[in-house]
């Protein structure tokens, strides 16, 4: 490709006079006009390549962007918008140090400003401190696991404090060091002093900012140090009115939230002069923000099963401390100790959040933490690393499937079998205390742990060339969330690092030293290959030579902590900011939740977890990796990989959703109940599961389509026999051949109980364990519409190919039906993949009225415009799959049958050359009040229909 480079150039001037003529500003959708533009006076105008290249080189060189958030409201109880009339008389002191913190800290301008927007939607949804009157909003904060949520909230604390926002508290997970850390950033970013130590405070973060710290200090009951929880012996001047914000930052802990709440309801006796501690004194004037930091952690009430869901690896004593239904209690306690008050909660998995019962109130503690006010979705910058790009995903809609980055490794050897109920091996998943980590008889790790270890060493090196050197580098070592266990693996790996460091260092000489030569194997084989596929900005391929320059200084660098409630370790990055640690971290829960492992290169996870929030917050590989992104891998078991992609699936479906419903104006309420019957989270065991736990699943305008099948004879030939049962039944009154150029065949009228025996009869295929579609769920919800008058009247389609091969076709109901091809996926001999089968236009066959098609078009390009821009948004000429179901009558079904030519699956054994059969059903949107969700129970095992 040539002139390349100048027209890059050319991009770059385009750019920066799109820039200067709009205040120093450009969004996405400017920046690929720039592209488009010049690319149209070159011969590559429609090499969409080169343009997508392009396009990532611009957003590069123009640092980062964020798409702006998105907030669906209630105008609840006496709450009414304020802010944008108000803004102008407010100084923003707080806010414009730590934006100018964040500049100092290199955040790209367009990052700051989406940031600023987004924290006023938040601060706008509040209600206004100078409220009179006894008021409270709750609401919550959607963002990505590590993507910067910290940021977000401290951002709002800055200028809920300007706004006149008093009492700060922040809930900051279980565990001392993850409450020490967020203490830390809300230090640097608005108290602007750290006190930890004995004398005059010492200015961190926004306090090195020149300002009036006469009226910017505000005041701390908690510290950094590692007692600077809030204790029963606290005590702090809290005056009817105060001048300066007050900030607690705590565990989510019995005893610390119980100390906390005798002092605030001790301040409001006192305010008012109450001297009977049973009579109500709550503090009036002065209003609370609370920030619940990881939401979804502690603060869910689980009491409705009275029973703790377990993990195969679990042999711990029930902990009250932390009990969710006993720390949701003493949450809800502290907001009804202020007349006036503000709950937010921060997560990115936010479906248990989102599942609690708006109406779930108690005499005690009054209404649940249900996020009743607000929901705000907060889009991650373009450099952030999720589990979209981390393990692809699909579009259900379009049918295109995202591959993710080529940084995963699967591992075999932690335990003697990977069925979830082995108990032998190094790690199996089902272990107790006491277990003693064994690989062939001896206590050492695994030859994919000792991998795991060297690329360690490589990914360091490598940074270290890029200039990297000085900048945090981590490992992670997750295997088990047993304290005994943890101490034993930590001492194998020190085992292995000596060995290792011996090696290098001492026997560097040595030709035939095994540890040289599967370093540079290692190195050739994997880190080269895989450095130049990801082909990512400031990521060059280094030679072995100089790999090998730097590995012995690189391995005498590595420390090893064991981050437990027993060890004595910390991970003291604030104590190595200038010189940067170099870290492997073994531990379990500490290490899952909110604790930011900075720099992590390599995570060698083994822990076993179904759990749609329990998986995300594993992963604290998320995050952003500019400079070394393809220096990074997960080691972990297939099948986890495997789960963490049909995650993927399910994160990026649901914050689908939640844009589609925020464009229609629902509110929490709707979007909470699309989210507790949503059918994608059966997948994925819903959140906060609970044994023998009713959940209920409503398909009301979803597309759900079989994407996995069993490879077997007998269960293609029952699928053939069960969509010819139905054809034939449909009957030729039904029957009409479509008007098109593909013959496919169409029966119109079939009534709903054909359907509900073909579904009955059909078996859905399983992905080492995950079943997509439940065939039998699906037919007790059609069943339960019929009675409303819902889905009584069915469409079938068979959406084949003309006839023209003989070989390549399928007799269905009398009729000579070409095979489609799909693509597999996995290329696995157990099961076929080929993802999305449906093709978007098969949704067409049912037509909607004039009226209806123009407002379906209408919303679909308001969608698309929000993804792509209005350019690619006029484009668009005919409705997608949601506004078309959403505008269909309820009463019209659509299934579609696919018949997939065999060889699209070559690894298959089966001696058969009958075709798989496919298919979609396509659910018409149907109102809430007539919709008829039906249950399921959700067990430690799987789900099954109930009845």
């Amino acid at each position: 490709m040539e002139f390349l480079d100048e027209i890059g150039a050319m991009v770059s001037s385009t750019i920066q006079l799109k820039k200067k003529m709009n205040g120093g500003k450009i969004t996405r959708e400017q920046l690929c006009e720039a592209v488009n533009a010049v690319l149209i006076m070159t011969p590559y105008k429609d090499d969409k390549e080169v343009r997508d290249k392009l396009i990532e080189n611009a957003e590069f060189n123009n640092k980062t962007w964020m798409d702006s958030a998105h907030t669906m409201a209630s105008e609840d109880r006496n709450w009414s918008p304020w802010l944008t009339k108000a803004k102008p008389d407010i100084s923003w002191l707080y806010w414009k140090r730590y934006e100018q913190l964040l500049r100092n800290q290199g955040w790209p301008a367009t990052v700051i400003e989406t940031l600023d927007e987004t924290i006023d939607q938040t601060l706008g949804q509040l209600t206004n401190p100078k409220q009179e009157g006894s008021w409270d909003r709750r609401g919550m904060v959607v963002g990505s696991v590590q993507s910067g949520k910290t940021a977000n909230y401290t951002g709002l604390i800055c200028k809920a404090a300007d706004a006149g926002y008093k009492v700060i508290i922040v809930l900051a997970g279980f565990h001392k060091n993850l409450r020490s850390q967020t203490q830390i950033r809300i230090e640097e970013g608005f108290l602007g002093y750290d006190k930890s130590e004995p004398g005059s405070p010492k200015l961190v973060g926004v306090g090195d900012i020149a300002h009036d710290h006469k009226k910017l200090w505000p005041d701390s009951a908690t510290t950094r140090a590692d007692n600077g929880d809030f204790g029963a012996g606290e005590s702090k001047n809290f005056a009817n009115s105060i001048d300066r914000p007050l900030v607690f930052v705590v565990k989510k802990n019995k005893s610390v939230l119980e100390n906390l709440i005798r002092y605030l309801k001790g301040q409001g006796m006192a305010q008012k002069g109450i001297t009977d501690p049973k009579q109500p004194a709550p503090i009036s004037e002065i209003p609370l923000l609370l920030i619940d930091d990881e939401s979804d952690q502690g603060s869910i009430n689980t009491n409705k099963a009275n029973l703790r869901s377990t993990t195969p690896d679990e042999d711990e004593q029930y902990d009250p401390e932390i009990d969710p239904t006993v720390i949701n209690g003493l949450i809800r306690t502290i907001l009804n100790t202020f007349e006036q008050s503000a709950y937010v909660a921060y997560t990115a998995t936010p479906f248990a959040n989102i599942m609690i019962h708006k109406e779930s109130t108690s005499k005690k503690f009054g209404e649940d933490l249900f996020p009743r006010s607000f929901i705000t979705c907060i889009e991650a910058p373009t450099n952030y690393v999720g589990p979209q790009k981390m393990f692809g995903y699909t579009d259900t809609e379009t049918g295109e499937e995202t591959d993710g980055l080529p940084l995963t490794r699967k591992i075999y050897d932690y335990a003697d079998s990977l069925h979830l109920k082995e108990k032998n091996g190094w790690m199996p998943p089902l272990h107790k205390n006491g277990h003693k980590p064994m690989y062939q008889g001896e206590a050492r790790v695994p030859p994919s742990l000792y991998r795991a270890l060297l690329s360690y060493l490589l990914s360091c090196s490598a940074r270290v060339l890029r200039g990297q050197g000085n900048k945090h580098s981590s490992m992670l070592v997750h295997v088990t969330r047993l304290n005994d266990v943890q101490g034993r693996v930590t001492s194998q790996v020190k085992e292995s690092l000596a060995s290792i460091r011996q090696s290098l260092v001492y026997g560097s000489d040595d030709p035939h030293s095994s540890v040289w030569h599967d370093l540079e194997a290692l190195w050739e084989q994997d880190y080269v290959k895989t450095t130049s596929a990801i082909n990512a900005e400031r990521c060059p391929v280094h030679s072995w030579n100089e790999i090998r320059k730097v590995l012995p200084k690189v391995v005498q660098t590595i420390k090893i902590r064991e981050i437990n409630g027993s060890a004595g370790d910390v991970l003291d990055y604030e104590r190595h900011r200038n010189t940067g640690l170099n870290v492997i971290a073994i531990g379990g829960d500490k290490l899952s939740r909110g604790l930011t492992l900075e720099g992590l290169l390599v995570s060698y996870f083994t822990r076993p977890s179904k759990t749609y929030d329990t998986l995300m917050q594993m992963g604290r590989w998320f995050g952003y990796r500019d400079g070394f992104i393809d220096l990074t891998r997960l080691f972990a078991p297939e099948e986890l990989i495997n789960w963490f992609r049909h995650i993927s699936d399910a994160d990026s479906e649901l914050r689908k959703d939640f844009q589609t419903m925020w464009l229609a104006g629902a509110t929490p309420e709707n979007f909470g109940h699309r989210v507790r019957t949503h059918p994608l989270l059966q997948v994925t065991s819903p959140v906060k599961m609970r044994h023998g736990q009713k959940e209920k699943c409503s398909y009301s305008g979803d597309l759900v389509q079989t994407i996995v099948f069993h490879v077997g004879d007998d269960e293609r030939f029952q699928n053939i026999s069960a969509t010819n049962s139905l054809l034939n039944e449909a009957g030729e009154k039904r029957y009409s051949r479509m008007r098109s150029t593909d013959s496919r065949l169409i029966w119109q009228g079939v009534p709903a109980k054909l359907i509900i025996t073909f579904l009955e009869s059909y078996k859905a295929g399983s992905e080492n364990g995950v079943r997509r579609v439940d065939t039998n769920l699906i037919a007790k919800y059609v069943n339960a519409q019929i009675d409303k008058g819902n889905l009584i009247n069915w469409t079938v389609l068979v959406s084949g190919k003309s006839f023209t091969d003989p070989k390549k076709s399928e007799k269905l109901a009398g009729f000579d039906v070409g095979l489609v091809t799909r693509t597999d996926k996995d290329h696995e001999a157990d099961y076929f993949r080929p993802g999305v089968i449906s093709s978007p236009n098969d949704e067409r066959v049912i037509s909607l009225t004039k009226d209806d098609f123009q407002q379906a078009l209408r919303e679909t390009r308001k969608i698309v415009e929000l993804q792509k821009g209005s350019e690619e948004a006029e484009k668009v000429t005919h409705p997608r799959g949601p506004q078309l179901r959403k505008y269909r009558p309820s009463s019209e079904g659509l299934l579609i049958i696919y018949p997939i030519d065999p060889s699209s699956h070559p690894e298959s054994e089966s001696a058969s050359d009958k075709p798989f059969i496919g298919f979609a059903i396509s659910f018409p949107g149907i109102d809430g009040s007539q919709d008829i969700p039906v249950e399921y129970i959700v067990n430690s095992v799987g789900q099954q229909t109930d009845g």
